[in-house]
């Protein structure tokens, strides 16, 4: 651990001088220095089980809220003073409640929370106080319809008066993913197919076991980075933008110049055992996957950040992903790839763990999650070098 820990206090720069394809000409090299930051628990500790892969930042960038899972609480993390700040305990009854499992926690414009859980959405001020609740499960629409096998996945993302709400509709059976807008006030929902993101489906892997069964997903996300919702797929660099302004959605191919554009191999979707579904995850790990985008509000530039999996055999003869490639893009507000860089040797450790990581961009840096001994810890990546 400490010779990681030495190798993130290294200032290092990469360069590259490739053609994009994206319509951009040259792509520019990127500088990137890195640090790491330890956060303050006092004589308090955060719960680390699922890493911070169930949080979400505040709107304005100032804390990081962790979600307890199946316990009604958030751990209120200030991002600026690197300090633990509280737990946050909700009601488990009443008109305040927490919901059942918060596997998602996001900001809205007015910087109050966005709780999702199994069954619904609901909106809390920081107080933990309630202010609205979204139930989109067993329920009937106007305008389209969902289908058999169709639901809603991911976060929702609603407007500042909370009477709108934009979000994803898959279909379980089919593969296709709907970009889709309702009206709370009306229940008139609309649903528009994202063109080829069913793709998505060839590279999801599962295992059958009895009733229940596991699955390795390709999950389709939506965020709101300024006036845009940008919606991507970790299967291809390409994504869908909606835009709040002009109420438009359009298509951009976002291609990198450092990898492929998107995953091409063929693969077996059920497997007939837990090694084999091992084995197929990694396979798949081995092509491009491509995280989200991300931005702050210092800047007009987009932030993504692309891994390519580097597997090794271990003592056992089997396959273990234990390291990855790791690299950053810059993209400009026409979603054009105009920097980019291979990130040090050593920082695709950290995306080779059982928790997936959840990068989020503040201040111009990149931070990802490092667990040291059971103390939460971070690992920046300073894009202005």
């Amino acid at each position: 651990m400490k010779s990681l820990l030495i190798l993130f206090l290294i200032t290092l720069s990469f360069y590259s001088c490739n053609q994009s394809s994206s319509g951009t000409g040259k792509v520019e090299g990127l500088e990137v220095s890195i640090d790491t930051v330890l956060i303050d628990t006092g004589e308090d500790f955060i719960n680390l089980r699922s890493g911070i892969y169930f949080s979400g930042l505040s709107n304005d960038g100032k804390y990081l809220f962790n979600s307890g899972g199946t316990s009604p609480y958030l751990e209120r993390i200030n991002l600026e003073t690197l300090k633990f700040e509280e737990k946050m305990d909700f009601d488990e009854d009443g008109p305040n409640a927490f919901g059942d499992y918060v596997y998602g926690v996001s900001s809205d414009v007015n910087n109050n929370l966005i709780l999702t859980s199994h069954f619904s959405t609901s909106i809390f001020n920081i107080e933990k106080k309630k202010l609205k609740e979204y139930l989109l499960i067993g329920r009937n629409f106007e305008g389209d319809q969902l289908v058999k096998g169709e639901q809603f996945t991911s976060k929702i993302i609603p407007t500042k008066d909370y009477n709108i709400i934009f979000g994803l509709v898959e279909n379980h059976d089919t593969g296709e993913i709907f970009f889709v807008i309702l009206n709370e006030e009306t229940d008139v929902l609309r649903k528009v197919k994202l063109n080829g993101f069913e793709k998505a489906k060839d590279f999801t892997v599962r295992y059958q076991q009895g009733r229940g069964a596991t699955v390795s997903p390709q999950n389709t996300e939506i965020v709101r980075l300024g006036n845009k919702l940008v919606i991507t797929n970790p299967v291809f660099s390409k994504i869908a933008v909606y835009d709040l302004i002009e109420e438009n959605l359009k298509y951009y191919p976002c291609l990198p110049t450092l990898t492929a554009p998107e995953k091409v191999g063929a693969y077996t979707r059920e497997v007939n055992s837990r090694e084999e579904f091992n084995f197929r995850k990694i396979e798949i790990g081995k092509e491009v996957t491509f995280l989200p985008l991300m931005s702050d509000s210092t800047n007009n530039q987009y932030v993504r950040i692309s891994i390519l999996g580097l597997p090794k055999m271990n003592d056992k003869g089997l396959p273990e992903m234990n390291d990855h490639n790791v690299f950053i893009s810059i993209l400009n507000d026409a979603f054009e790839v105009i920097k980019e860089a291979a990130v040090a040797e050593g920082i695709g450790k950290l995306f080779s763990t059982p928790i997936p990581q959840k990068p989020f961009f503040k201040d111009g840096k990149v931070w990802l999650y490092l667990n040291v001994h059971d103390e939460l810890a971070f690992v920046r990546l300073d894009l202005n070098g």
